[in-house]
């Protein structure tokens, strides 16, 4: 499978569901063969899973009414014909309002027959939703959650972009399953955290109570990872199967963003640079790696962004540099940029 087109037009049959069991082993066997092929293919695979996205979103009508879309936030509602892609109006400093959407979840072909909805949250703004078994799901600052209006089958199942708080409600005949990249984290009846944004190198979840099994499929096969209890962590690499487990004492780290609270307890600078650029959508960048060897221990509740950078700085050697928005050619805005650089002496 040396040419690139025939690759991109077997993943099409395959996310389409239309190729015949040949040519998924064809695909399946070439992928085997080397991580540079697995690498090549999850490469390509993005590409033609954004194709389709901005294919759909030529067809959107962006002309409504801006106080009409923001009055939608917080509310969802269903798509109009599958396969249609991301419903995604973009506003003034591209600031990610509610969409109904629809995402095909790999490998699960029943999801092909249900309607998807779409909650997500904009930078600054936290949300709470109530989904059809029940469950409560949390959605923190610049985050997505994908569901079916109706549960159905064996499975449970949910796709999570960004941040959210889960608290399901207890099936164990029915699993549930959240997806989040090349994992999932399954569970019946518990709740607990997870932190999967797209720009993270890594997948976090925390458990507050009850038992999760991080899972992968491979195969068509579930492989766990292992099973966490209560007040233990999980950080698996997104880049491979690395898999790392942790005993969190502190559970409001993980779970004060649900009370507007970001709390720091002995973290790296490069944890709190993170957390604080999902927190003011904010590219923040660290230009010295000896700072890695200071740790902050801090809560944040109304500050703003260089009210917790003038905080930073007062507890330790840094200095910062803010770089606002810069207006692009579409009109729209970059996201503002920090340079944290260790102090003068």
């Amino acid at each position: 499978m040396k040419e690139k087109n025939k690759l991109y037009r077997l993943i099409e049959l395959e996310y389409s569901g239309n190729q015949s069991k040949e040519q998924q082993a064809e695909l399946d066997c070439w992928r085997k063969e080397s991580s540079e092929h697995e690498t090549e293919y999850q490469e390509v695979r993005k590409v033609y899973i954004y194709s389709q996205r901005l294919q759909a979103m030529k067809k959107i009508d962006t002309s409504k009414d801006l106080a009409l879309l923001k009055s939608r936030m917080g509310k969802t509602s269903p798509i109009r014909k599958l396969y249609s892609g991301f419903q995604h109006v973009a506003a003034v400093l591209v600031v990610p309002l509610l969409i109904a959407s629809i995402w095909i979840f790999m490998g699960q072909p029943k999801f092909n027959q249900e309607i998807i909805k779409s909650t997500e949250t904009a930078f600054g703004v936290r949300s709470q939703i109530q989904l059809s078994d029940g469950t409560k799901v949390w959605l923190n600052s610049g985050s997505q959650l994908f569901y079916p209006e109706e549960f159905s089958g064996k499975r449970r199942e949910v796709k999570l972009v960004g941040e959210a708080y889960f608290q399901v409600q207890s099936d164990k005949d029915y699993p549930f399953y959240v997806e989040v990249g090349n994992y999932a984290v399954k569970a019946t009846g518990t709740s607990f955290n997870i932190s999967n944004y797209p720009d993270d190198l890594e997948m976090t979840t925390f458990l507050e109570s009850g038992k999760v099994d991080l899972i992968a499929i491979e195969g068509g096969k579930e492989v766990s990872y292992g099973k966490l209890s209560q007040g233990q962590k999980i950080v698996a690499d997104k880049s491979g199967n690395k898999v790392t487990f942790y005993t969190e004492a502190n559970s409001k780290k993980h779970l004060g963003w649900i009370d507007g609270k970001l709390l720091f307890h002995k973290d790296s600078i490069g944890d709190v640079a993170r957390r604080l650029g999902h927190w003011f959508n904010t590219e923040i960048i660290i230009d010295d790696e000896s700072l890695n060897d200071y740790f902050f221990t801090a809560t944040f509740t109304n500050e703003s962004l260089e009210e917790a950078l003038r905080l930073l700085k007062f507890s330790s050697p840094i200095e910062y540099q803010i770089i606002n928005n810069k207006q692009l050619d579409d009109s729209s805005f970059a996201k503002r940029k920090v340079i944290i650089r260790k102090g003068r002496k």
